[in-house]
């Protein structure tokens, strides 16, 4: 905490990283159901925004899903839900942008990356 008994801009930027992530971990599960019934042409996520409250849905193919998921920093978010302390808009797409993770919450959504541990294992 900082002095003022607000968390500091270092303990959000993980906050924000660990939120997304477990946004990133639930499409994978999605992703793997869908996969398993040969459902994956066009899909629909999570938002995978830091806001508490969002429980939107995105539409992307397979494929732009799995470019996405190639970059581990790397988060499909509905436009206006970008939080560019801890973010940059890298793409715009039909429906959505995929945001960079920056600082703290790039070092986060890296480590909780559930791809990089499926290769550790």
């Amino acid at each position: 905490m900082s002095i003022e008994g607000t968390p500091s801009r270092d303990q959000k930027a993980r906050k924000v990283g660990q939120q997304q992530s477990l946004y990133r971990e639930v499409n994978e599960r999605i992703t793997d159901l869908a996969a398993t019934f040969d459902v994956v042409e066009q899909m629909e996520i999570l938002c995978e925004c830091g806001l508490d409250a969002c429980v939107e849905r995105i539409t992307l193919s397979a494929g732009d899903y799995e470019r996405l998921r190639s970059m581990p920093t790397h988060f499909a978010v509905l436009a206006g839900h970008e939080l560019a302390d801890f973010e940059r808009v890298v793409e715009v797409r039909d429906g959505y942008v995929v945001v960079e993770k920056v600082g703290d919450s790039a070092v986060v959504a890296r480590r909780l990356d559930p791809r990089r541990r499926k290769d550790r294992a």
